[in-house]
């Protein structure tokens, strides 16, 4: 195949490029997610392109399309590795665990991040499908794992379904950072503190 025609497919077919092509720079791709994600985080979904991303990042375009297909696959991409990058919270019990999670939401959780998905997504379906996916379920998932942990060792209800116990303590974290801001110091462990009765055992 002539080379300008293998450039061809390794620039407009990542995926064959990627099993084909030769291995890629672990430096560049932590150039290119965290440039995606603080342009992601300044100027939104519509505004961010492929072509500032590689700008800001110090890379060519072909870098970036060795990767990812477009800019949707990129962000996933970016939500996803930001996921990965937590820490897992087990503290030993459910409450600690619960207040842990909810700390974590207060200090890192970007509220415009999601509202922005959520705008984005009714045009891209797939880019809010990815944020729920690489962000929110793991997450989820998480402290219903320790909630179910709660129940091994006897410290939450059996009973208690453990995904509207989820919801319901996320849901405030929600509500708050709309409806008044970013809770202050303390405001975790007084939210646990109110639901904790209706999930001890």
């Amino acid at each position: 195949m002539p080379a300008r025609a293998r450039n061809e497919v390794s620039e407009t077919d990542p995926v064959r490029a990627r099993a084909a092509g030769r291995p890629l720079d672990e430096n560049v791709d932590a150039a290119i997610l965290e440039t995606a994600w603080r342009l992601l985080l300044e100027e939104g979904y519509a505004r961010m392109s492929i072509a500032r991303v590689a700008e800001e990042a110090r890379v060519g375009r072909p870098a970036i399309y060795r990767r990812y297909r477009d800019k949707a696959e990129l962000v996933a991409a970016v939500l996803a590795d930001k996921q990965s990058r937590t820490q897992p919270i087990d503290t030993g019990s459910a409450r600690g665990d619960l207040i842990a999670h909810l700390e974590f939401a207060r200090r890192r959780f970007a509220v415009e991040l999601a509202g922005t998905m959520i705008v984005e997504g009714r045009k891209h379906p797939e880019l809010l499908d990815g944020f729920r996916r690489g962000m929110l379920r793991p997450r989820v998932t998480e402290i219903i794992d320790a909630l179910e942990r709660g129940k091994e060792r006897g410290e939450i209800r059996t009973d208690l379904d453990s995904e509207l116990a989820v919801h319901a303590l996320m849901g405030a974290f929600m509500f708050h950072r709309i409806a008044e801001g970013q809770p202050k110091k303390g405001w975790s462990e007084h939210v646990v503190d109110q639901l904790w009765p209706a999930f001890a055992a």
